[in-house]
């Protein structure tokens, strides 16, 4: 019997073979078949790719060996064998002082000094982009945050850039500035006005067009900032007086809402299987403080310091390390529904304790830069 090649099937055809095939085999096609190439490179391919992809969510462990390069390892976080099927592995050399954003439909986005490189894990591919040129300080610092407008499918990096004097805000000038990034053209940089003036202490999260992190107002308030993505306005959100922000906080998803942890609630493990978080009601307007149980934790874990990354959609707790302990990578879930408490060793995520391993939640394979 005659083999029939792809290109002679009917196109869409062609794209639903396609959409089930893992990002290697995508790369592949684009090497041999021009026409392979034209559809997936295509916006209605990579809308369908990212669709089926959305159902089929990642962790993503991003590993710092001291002195090395850093290791992208990926696993699906809901399909049996849990957390270790799929797996993906990319070696990058980035700075070692390098930020790593939370990732958007697939991309990262990792900030080395004034350099930003936009990376696809699924398919190895970067984007490299130069931030714009400032009258540097030795103080300086310049804090990035990653984000995605899903009125126009553009992503864009928000670039401010704080010249300190004195203290962390006294004295301090300020420039924002954001880019929207263009995938084959040169990134142009455009200043933007921010009302409210404040210093970021908090890693971005991104939800639904918005852009949050947490902040630290001229008058050393907590508040957590809200930038729009797509109107490119601030906003401010005001906190609880409990909660005093600074770098050990982080903003997760907690089930579909925002969430503050402050991370050094566990740096001395979770006495007794309690810790607090902060949930934002965006209906309400207001803040709740959520108390979370679990039972047989201390038992389960014995001393390792867990920290926690947010929900799956499995409405699980995620919890991993931050290092790598006795040669492992561990990660854990409880479900409060049933009380299930499981631990995970990551294979692939190897190393000794001198490694700094960020861990997140929800990332998915795209066709972007393919």
């Amino acid at each position: 019997m005659e083999e029939t090649r792809i290109e002679e099937l009917a196109e869409d055809i062609q794209m639903e073979i396609m959409s089930w095939l893992p990002l290697k085999s995508l790369v592949k096609c684009t090497c041999v078949s021009k026409q392979c190439a034209s559809l997936i490179r295509s916006k209605y391919f990579r809308d369908r790719y990212l669709r089926r992809s959305m159902t089929r969510p990642r962790l993503l462990f991003v590993n710092f060996p001291f002195g090395r390069d850093v290791l992208l390892h990926s696993v699906y976080q809901e399909e049996e064998p849990l957390l270790s099927s799929g797996q993906q592995q990319i070696r990058i050399s980035p700075d070692p002082r390098c930020e790593v954003s939370q990732p958007i439909r697939g991309l990262l986005c990792i900030q080395e000094n004034t350099k930003i490189v936009i990376l696809n894990p699924g398919t190895k591919k970067l984007l490299t982009t130069k931030l714009p040129k400032i009258q540097a300080h030795k103080n300086a610092v310049i804090t990035c945050f990653f984000g995605y407008d899903e009125s126009t499918d553009e992503f864009k990096v928000l670039c401010m850039t704080k010249l300190a004097s004195d203290g962390p805000s006294e004295g301090a000038i300020n420039e924002h500035q954001i880019s929207t990034v263009c995938f084959g053209d040169e990134t142009c940089w455009r200043r933007i006005t921010c009302k409210h003036d404040h210093s970021p202490v908090t890693q971005g999260l991104c939800k639904e067009g918005l852009l949050y992190y947490g902040a630290q107002s001229s008058s050393n308030k907590s508040l957590v900032m809200r930038f729009n993505v797509s109107s490119e306005v601030f906003s401010v959100i005001e906190v609880p007086e409990e909660v005093q922000l600074d770098h050990r906080w982080k903003l997760v998803n907690y089930n579909g809402d925002i969430a503050l942890v402050n991370d050094s609630d566990f740096d001395y493990g979770i006495v007794n299987g309690v810790f607090d978080i902060w949930v934002r009601n965006e209906t309400a307007g207001d803040w709740r403080r959520n108390k979370i149980e679990i039972a047989g934790w201390e038992e389960t874990v014995d001393n390792h310091k867990f920290y926690f990354k947010g929900t799956i959609g499995t409405r699980e707790l995620v919890f991993t390390l931050d290092s790598v302990i006795e040669g492992s990578f561990l990660v854990v879930y409880y479900d409060t529904a049933t009380h299930n408490l499981r631990t995970f060793t990551i294979e692939g995520v190897s190393g000794d304790q001198l490694n700094d391993v960020r861990t997140f939640l929800d990332h998915v394979d795209s066709t972007w830069l393919m």
